[in-house]
């Protein structure tokens, strides 16, 4: 996983900062696509991360009633922040919206957070063994003691929270506190092995699938119930040296469900286009329009090709910070001098070459724009 400088919360979605740029950030979507974001709040730690599984077109569970696991895990989560607010922590979540998310980049939004407790919040589906009492579930890291007493207190708390309610319930041997590990020893889950440094858990509260908890479920007092629960364990792990409850040996089943990849998810909503016009003289103009007509491209496109290869040759030098450069060198690209503009959009993955190229250049955009343009000219020129 990458080294991240924090997080920036925007529009109900949580992008990790791989760096800071004049006017906003380079960042990672959450479908794990650099852009360049120029609005939103940056964080840089929070006390604890909470993760509604799921999002987008992985569903999760759907309950007889029409209830989308997706949607419960969410509703579940925003109230488990209000509570855990009203104690006193900061809280941030991988996810305020429905989104699609893959486990890597949830993942590295809570370690760029390093929270003193990290909960991914789930409800189940699939059981059918009638049960006495709720079957919650809840999953901790194989080699942590911390992430397994966290683990148990979910369990403990969550599992009492919902023993009130009588239902016919249902569960598999599951039920408790444990560790789904590979032959290898590795945890199965992403989110527990992708996150080796954090008190990590996972809970699965109740049975989705089950038709009488799916209608229990649909209940927002009963969410509310859920959600202190899941606030007071965290409060509790925080706080004292309880151990939990409901502990189970590991065991070893590597089958997955294949969701929480990110496969095909959409990074169209993210970051916004910008239009850039740089100026040219009608001899400048001329120049570009002949060498762009002599490598087989618009002039719009020689100039975006020029700041990839400013880029390029940036990077060649191992992006050590570079010397201004000297004034007279800096093109014109507004003005009289420059009746001509060109115009260019810029894509928020496009705009992250092109701001750190700027900053690398100490130019504007524009200014970068119009430099890319006149290297391809001469490397095209003198390539005859």
């Amino acid at each position: 996983m990458p080294a991240g400088m924090g997080v920036v919360l925007h529009d109900g979605a949580a992008f990790m900062v791989l760096e800071e740029r004049t006017g906003g950030w380079i960042v990672t979507t959450p479908c794990r696509t650099e852009i360049f974001l120029d609005e939103g709040t940056l964080i840089d730690r929070v006390d604890v991360v909470l993760d509604p599984g799921h999002g987008g077109p992985e569903t999760g569970s759907v309950g007889p009633n029409g209830i989308v696991e997706r949607d419960l895990n969410l509703g579940v989560a925003h109230l488990t922040r209000l509570a855990l607010e009203d104690l006193g922590y900061s809280v941030a979540m991988t996810r305020e919206r429905d989104l699609h998310m893959g486990i890597g980049q949830r993942a590295v939004i809570a370690n760029a957070l390093s929270p003193s407790a990290f909960v991914s919040i789930h409800h189940n589906g699939g059981a059918v063994r009638r049960s006495s009492d709720p079957g919650t579930e809840t999953y901790h890291q194989v080699e942590s003691e911390a992430s397994r007493r966290l683990a148990g207190l979910l369990y403990e708390d969550v599992h009492a929270a919902l023993s009130a309610f009588d239902v016919g319930w249902v569960d598999t041997v599951h039920q408790g506190t444990s560790a789904r590990i590979r032959y290898s020893g590795l945890d199965v889950y992403g989110i527990l092995r992708l996150t080796p440094d954090l008190n990590s858990a996972i809970v699965e509260a109740a049975y989705l699938s089950n038709a009488v908890e799916a209608d229990l479920l649909a209940d927002v007092e009963v969410l509310q119930v859920e959600a202190d629960a899941i606030a007071r364990a965290i409060d509790r792990f925080v706080t004292s040296d309880d151990p939990g409850s409901g502990f189970k040996r590991a065991f070893v089943d590597e089958a997955t469900t294949g969701t929480g990849t990110g496969w095909n998810c959409d990074d169209s909503g993210y970051g916004r286009p910008v239009s850039m016009a740089s100026g040219y003289t009608e001899q400048e103009y001329d120049d570009l329009v002949a060498m762009a007509a002599r490598a087989g491209h618009s002039p719009e496109s020689l100039q975006r090709f020029g700041v990839y290869a400013l880029d390029f040759f940036h990077a060649l030098g191992g992006r050590v910070p570079l010397d201004p450069l000297p004034v007279a060198a800096i093109p014109v690209v507004s003005g009289g001098s420059v009746p001509i503009d060109v115009t260019l959009s810029w894509s928020p993955a496009d705009q992250v070459v092109l701001t750190r190229v700027a900053d690398a250049y100490g130019l504007s955009p524009a200014e970068v724009q119009k430099v890319g343009a006149v290297l391809m000219v001469f490397l095209i020129g003198i390539g005859g």
